[in-house]
């Protein structure tokens, strides 16, 4: 008659993935935490003050509000009075094209107005006629362009700037834990997802003694000596 060793096998039961004979519950001794450093990228971003050095100014919306704004103003009345409108005229014109060629909210206008006067009288000077209506408004697109650089000069500016760099940092993350359970009075040590409780459940199988077996078919063989 073949004989059969009723023999343990303990492993930890995911679910009901290890096929068994039956479960029993073991007793947990010990549970260590698997740590794994893992790297993934950071994005670092700080704030500088940087000096700014400011745009150059055009002349081009200066001048072409000038001259439109002069010949304007030269259709208004005759004589002293057509001069005078001519100038004003180009000096209006010279500083609504200056600002709309060079956009700055905290420019002043004074400096551009009383420039633009100054060269319109002075330009009224100069020769007769046609040609000091010509003269009255150069020197009034001339004086309103610079009467707004003395007025508001180019000066250098500081501004926040964000800079942002890219670095690799790591960290530890929990993979898993080693697992150390008593049963039936042995210690099996083995590795589970999770991190289980005071008990965790084994499964327990029939291992067949083939030693056993080995010498029971010896002793069944005939013996034909």
């Amino acid at each position: 008659m073949n004989k059969s060793l009723m023999a343990l096998s303990l492993c930890s039961l995911y679910g009901n993935a290890f096929a068994a004979d039956f479960t029993d519950t073991a007793r947990v001794i010990s549970s260590a935490p698997i740590y794994e450093r893992v790297s993934e990228p950071k994005r670092e971003c700080w704030t500088e003050t940087v000096q700014v050095t400011p745009k150059e100014r055009s002349l081009g919306g200066a001048v072409v509000g000038g001259v439109a704004g002069g010949l304007l103003g030269g259709q208004v009345g005759g004589g002293s009075g057509n001069t005078a409108a001519t100038g004003a005229g180009a000096v209006a014109g010279a500083v609504a094209g200056d600002r709309v060629a060079n956009p700055d909210s905290n420019r002043s206008a004074t400096g551009s107005i009383v420039g633009g006067v100054a060269g319109a009288l002075l330009g009224s000077q100069i020769g007769g006629g046609t040609g000091s209506k010509v003269a009255t408004a150069v020197g009034g697109i001339a004086g309103a362009v610079v009467g707004d650089r003395v007025a508001n000069p180019d000066q250098p500016r500081t501004e926040q700037v964000e800079r942002c760099r890219e670095v690799q940092t790591s960290r530890e993350v929990v993979k898993g834990y080693n697992v150390t359970y008593r049963y039936n009075g042995r210690d099996v040590t083995t590795t589970l997802p999770y991190q289980p409780g005071s008990t965790i459940r084994v499964g327990v199988s029939v291992i067949e003694d083939q030693q056993e077996r080995h010498h029971e078919d010896r002793r069944d063989r005939p013996n034909y000596q």
